[in-house]
């Protein structure tokens, strides 16, 4: 009787929460703990954080003696941003569950607050470690010795990571922000040369954190040669145009205790998890570092972007709001707003904002780029053309770190159809990266869909998967360039490894007439079947229900018996 009583409370649950809003019963229901229970759990999922936390707190309330109710609820809270009645119930679930390391974080919290960081350490050193936190606990042990001029133990182990590994970046970020802290300066120096020289990626916080170093110590060439790379790593990063106008407070390293550190830590770690999708757990981490530095740009920025990819526009809003003006981030911050008024208010609101701050700030052609992509965005493929043209034509030399909007606009030229355009400026963004797999990708596939050029549009496609063989997308433009010269047995090899790579209607549309040329008919109609679930365009959903009902057959190959050499 019991099982089909929560199944039975589970469903009329369910269909609350779809038909009557959940604040709407956060204000007018008063529901059990058994019922809370379930409202927390199936809010967690969607996710609804605000609802998850409020009937997560309910159903412990009503039940304080269950281990299990007191961990939902912790754990809603902290997500939620309510920490300070997170760490209420803290010790309860550290004490029952000490396997639960988020318990053992919100008890380290406490203790931080209270400035008692040898219980800090101690309770860092009795955590079984599982997911991110077997990567991070030596860098938290680290910062939490530090904080009592203890050599800390786990830097040995933080500077042997930092020579290997995915993570190797973070652990050298923080193997020199600790030297830093505990002014061991030529450490720190070898850490952030180190960490500069070995990051391929452009994660600004690391090399402007390097770059002020290295000025505050007089080694002005250090600082250039770090802010260089940032650009050649990314042409038009927002945080370096920030700091080189000098919008940034450059106050020299954040980090003024060891609770800094640890906040660092966990924010690295929620960013890790967003990158993920994980984005419940990424908001967990976030909310702690946020409580241990409340003034932290990062944080405001990192939580706007979370609740921006679980579609909650209002509380990212907020959080972008709460990014100062005098921050490196304050630019992205705005254009993350602006994405905002698009989503909520439309086109038309969004390009009101971003030409007011184009207007406020001619050094940052990014908000031209944004109107560019907005408009690109809402099929306007024409006018973000000239937009994209327009900041082109404003540079008096054209030169590497301009390839990506030579890229960008040849795109918007061939969706309008400006096909003799378009080539011409993907050729000339080929002068600059010509092993790019993107352009690559775009301008062989764009040849092969016209029958042009077909030997070289299969090498530059092969080229592309060769660097990005797990890109779905780029996979599907090499089984596609076989489907066009005939080749249908490789196109099919080539087309159910995209669709594995990648759940796309197109994809899974294209591998359908892949197998409907090789005589495979059936395995094609489940196929075009398939690709219905994966939300096809109108067009695309009347082509494939075409096809399933035997009113059309897929065109040939362009190139049907034509094979490249």
């Amino acid at each position: 009787m019991l099982p089909f009583l929560f199944k039975f409370l589970k469903t009329i649950l369910i269909l609350l929460y779809l038909f009557v809003p959940l604040q709407t019963l956060a204000r007018d229901w008063i529901p059990n703990h058994v019922g809370a229970f379930l409202s927390s759990k199936i809010a967690r999922t969607i996710p609804d954080i605000e609802s998850s936390a409020y009937y997560a707190k309910y159903a412990y309330n009503r039940n304080t003696k269950s281990n299990g109710l007191a961990l939902i609820a912790l754990e809603a809270l902290i997500a939620n941003g309510q920490l300070d009645e997170a760490i209420s119930i803290s010790s309860k679930v550290a004490k029952n569950m000490p396997e639960v390391s988020i318990a053992q974080y919100a008890e380290a919290i406490k203790q931080i607050s209270n400035n008692n960081y040898d219980n800090v350490l101690d309770i860092f050193k009795n955590i079984t470690p599982s997911g991110i936190d077997t990567y991070i606990l030596p860098i938290l042990q680290a910062w939490a010795a530090a904080e009592n001029d203890i050599n800390p133990e786990g830097l040995e182990i933080i500077a042997q990571e930092a020579e290997r590994g995915v993570l190797a970046p973070i652990y050298g970020y923080h193997l020199a922000l600790i030297n830093e802290y505990m002014g061991n300066s030529e450490a720190a120096l070898l850490n952030y040369e180190n960490v500069v020289k070995r990051s391929n990626s452009a994660n600004a916080n690391v090399f402007i954190k390097a770059a002020l170093f290295f000025e505050s110590i007089g080694k002005n060439n250090l600082r250039d040669e770090t802010l260089d790379k940032l650009e050649r790593l990314d042409p038009y990063s927002n945080e370096l145009i920030a700091f080189r106008n000098e919008k940034s407070l450059k106050t020299g390293n954040i980090i003024t205790s060891s609770k800094d550190g640890i906040a660092e830590i966990l924010l690295n770690s929620a960013e890790l998890l967003h990158n993920e999708g994980l984005y419940v757990q990424a908001l967990t981490y976030a909310q702690m570092s946020k409580y241990l530095n409340s003034n932290s740009d990062e944080a405001n920025y990192l939580l706007g972007r979370i609740f921006e990819s679980i579609d909650n526009n209002n509380r990212a809003l907020n959080y972008f709001k709460n990014v100062s003006n005098n921050s490196y981030l304050s630019y992205d911050a705005d254009i993350a707003i602006s994405e905002i008024i698009y989503s909520n208010q439309g086109l038309i609101p969004a390009i009101n904002y971003l030409e007011d701050l184009q207007n406020s700030n001619i050094n940052n052609i990014n908000f031209s780029r944004k109107i560019a992509e907005l408009h690109y965005q809402d099929e306007d493929f024409g006018k973000s053309a000239f937009i994209y043209e327009n900041i082109i034509n404003s540079f008096e030399k054209i030169e590497y770190k301009h390839w990506p909007l030579l890229y960008s606009l040849a795109i918007s030229l061939e969706r309008s159809d400006n096909w003799d355009k378009a080539e011409k400026y993907f050729l000339y963004a080929l002068e600059f990266v010509p092993n790019n797999p993107q352009v690559l990708n775009y301008l062989g596939y764009s040849w092969i869909d016209k029958g042009i050029n077909i030997d070289s549009a299969m090498s530059m496609i092969k080229k592309a998967v060769q660097q990005r063989p797990e890109d779905g997308y780029i996979v599907d433009s090499l089984g596609w360039a076989y489907y066009q010269i005939g080749d249908y047995e490789n196109a099919v090899i080539n087309l159910e490894r995209a669709s594995e790579l990648l759940s796309d209607s197109i994809i899974i549309d294209h591998l359908g007439d892949a197998l409907f040329y090789s005589n495979r008919k059936i395995e094609a109609v489940f196929q075009w079947k398939r690709a219905l679930k994966f939300n096809p365009t109108e067009e695309l959903k009347q082509i494939l229900e075409d096809k399933i009902n035997k009113k059309i057959i897929p065109k040939k190959g362009v190139n049907d018996g034509s094979k490249p050499i």
